[in-house]
């Protein structure tokens, strides 16, 4: 059976499907192992994150279909599924501290997205903070947050009070350790101080759904009412990304509406995507920038040649298209003080784009406006040859006029 078919069945099967211990790894994080599963192959590495007291399988129908396009980890934290119990305090600390140790003892590589439900949104909160540069995206699953019993203390004290009591009784003993630490955190109504996120792309999951006897307050409009605020405002510090609300699943979005999250990721990717994409595109031209003032200062000196081989070279180290290079020309042509430098840019595009019209309309253009009639009149010429082989009209109308500007200067003279 394949890892995909395993996690795909797991949400239905459970534990059942994980009877063949050969799917899984056992990974020593220290004083105690932690089971885990990788699969899938891509750019990103998603790492999931489980509410309290649940294991990896939880994520089954999500990761399935997201190890499609990216590698994917899934791993149960101390003392649940098959790993062992932390002989320490499982505090939220040393819940971090088991994520670093594992993803360094499984040699995971950056960039990460992290996703992480309920509990598990304060864990990928944590690792994001200490490890900016290695984490591109974040997931929020209906996510815990610190301030919640504060702020339904502020609504209704007493049904406040009620809930932690009922919730607490519901905890297994083997829980009520790592249970009592997260109160705690509750009480201060503050995370410990991991450091500020990074700015990357991010979505929050939000369940507002009505239940028809909520038991606690949490689930009563009030309670629901407070929750989204919370959520709100957490999304708030992001620049990029998006809060979705949803009222057709209850706190285990990930198991009763599964394509949310799945869609969640699949966003989450595609922006931290784009945002690498933008980041090597500045990194490209600041590059440039700095070739073009060094073909500047030679221009200025009289040497030419050296100006146009440092703009020949860094075009094409850089890996831009025709268009691209036409639009950086442009800039520098509109600007008095980089117009000499625009000239070999446009140059550039002709030696390296043969066959393109508008390479040689824009050189043409150029040319023109530096009162540079007959190097003009070459390259237009040499446009509208292209742009009528290439039935191109746009461009042979362009370079028509150009030329019949030029023409009408001649007149004048």
């Amino acid at each position: 059976m394949t890892i995909k078919r395993t996690l795909l069945l797991l949400f239905f099967f459970g534990s059942i499907m994980l009877a063949n211990a050969q799917q899984t790894k056992m990974i020593n994080v220290g004083d105690h192992s932690l089971e885990m599963i990788q699969a899938g192959a891509g750019e990103y590495t998603v790492i999931f994150e489980s509410g309290f007291g649940t294991d990896y399988k939880v994520w089954g129908n999500v990761a399935a279909e997201v190890l499609n396009s990216n590698q994917v980890m899934l791993y149960s934290r101390a003392g649940t599924g098959r790993s062992e119990a932390n002989p320490k305090p499982q505090t939220l600390e040393a819940a971090v501290q088991d994520l670093n140790t594992l993803i360094d003892q499984a040699n995971l590589k950056p960039p990460f997205i992290l996703v992480g439900h309920s509990y598990g949104a304060f864990i990928i909160r944590a690792y994001a903070a200490q490890h900016p540069d290695k984490v591109k995206g974040l997931v929020f699953v209906d996510p815990a947050h610190e301030k919640m019993m504060q702020e339904l203390k502020k609504a209704d004290h007493a049904k406040a009070i009620k809930d932690m009591e009922l919730q607490n009784s519901f905890i297994p003993d083997r829980f009520k350790q790592e249970n009592e630490a997260i109160n705690r955190i509750f009480e201060k109504a503050a995370l410990p101080d991991f450091g500020k996120l990074p700015q990357v792309p991010a979505l929050v999951l939000t369940s507002v759904q009505k239940r028809a006897n909520p038991e606690l307050f949490l689930h009563q409009p009030k309670g629901v009412e407070v929750w989204r605020k919370l959520h709100n405002d957490f999304f708030s510090q992001f620049t990029s990304g998006a809060h979705v609300i949803t009222a057709n699943s209850g706190h285990n979005i990930h198991r009763e509406e599964p394509e949310l999250v799945i869609n969640a990721i699949r966003q989450v990717v595609q922006a931290a995507t784009k945002e690498k994409a933008r980041q090597e595109h500045e990194a490209k031209m600041t590059a440039l920038d700095n070739k073009f003032v060094q073909a500047d200062t030679y221009l200025k000196q009289r040497k030419e040649s050296k100006a146009e081989a440092i703009v020949f070279d860094g075009l094409k180290g850089s890996g831009f298209d025709e268009r691209t290079i036409n639009t950086i020309a442009y800039q520098y042509l509109n600007n008095p003080a980089t117009l000499p430098v625009s000239l070999l840019i446009f140059k550039y595009n002709t030696v390296a784009n043969a066959s393109s019209a508008n390479a040689f309309d824009s050189y043409g253009e150029a040319l023109l406006r530096q009162g540079r009639l007959k190097q003009a009149e070459e390259q237009l010429q040499k446009a509208i040859e292209l742009a009528t082989a290439a039935n191109d009209t746009s461009t042979l109308k362009n370079s028509k006029s150009n030329l019949e500007k030029i023409n009408q200067l001649k007149r004048s003279k």
